[in-house]
């Protein structure tokens, strides 16, 4: 390669990589590689739980946080039978686990969502079993992680107590 084309070839990558990081900006309020401001109001819906159906729900949660990431590593070693596994454990028969009372607090959107997710895990598992290319499984598994990031946008759970929540 010429000089002059490797340098055309910098320049090119240089300016798209800008390019890109500036468009990212807007997504990280664009304070991109800044401290997060101090007073930045949380204008999330509140979701009135005591601290023990709090710890219950949390522990879904995270459960719902390994499952992505059994699916990440099953997939990345081409083993459909974790991906299975992983995301089973996340699926319909979870949110079938948690008990009636918590769920009757959760607003009904709040509910579709958590709904939606599970189902999304059920698929993924589904998918894994019929089809051994990762993309559609990778792409269930982004479809349900759009819900969990739009359910902690709207959503936050705090004690009857206290405006304090998560």
């Amino acid at each position: 390669m010429r000089l002059p084309s490797l340098c055309c070839a910098v320049l090119t990558l240089l300016i798209s990589t800008t390019t890109f990081a500036q468009d990212l900006m807007p997504m990280a309020g664009g304070n991109m590689g800044n401290p997060m401001p101090k007073n930045v109001e949380d204008n999330r819906q509140v979701v009135l739980l005591t601290a023990e159906e709090r710890s219950i729900v949390a522990a879904e949660m995270r459960q719902m946080l390994a499952s992505v990431q059994g699916v990440t590593d099953g997939l990345s070693r081409g083993d459909m039978q974790a991906v299975i596994a992983a995301a089973s454990e996340s699926g319909m028969a979870m949110m079938q686990n948690l008990p009636s009372p918590i769920r009757m607090k959760f607003p009904a959107p709040f509910s579709q969502m958590g709904l939606a997710t599970h189902r999304a895990f059920d698929q993924i598992a589904q998918e894994a079993k019929t089809i051994k290319d990762p993309a559609p499984v990778l792409k269930q598994l982004s479809g349900g992680i759009q819900n969990c990031i739009a359910c902690h946008a709207t959503y936050r759970f705090a004690s009857p107590k206290s405006n304090n929540g998560m």
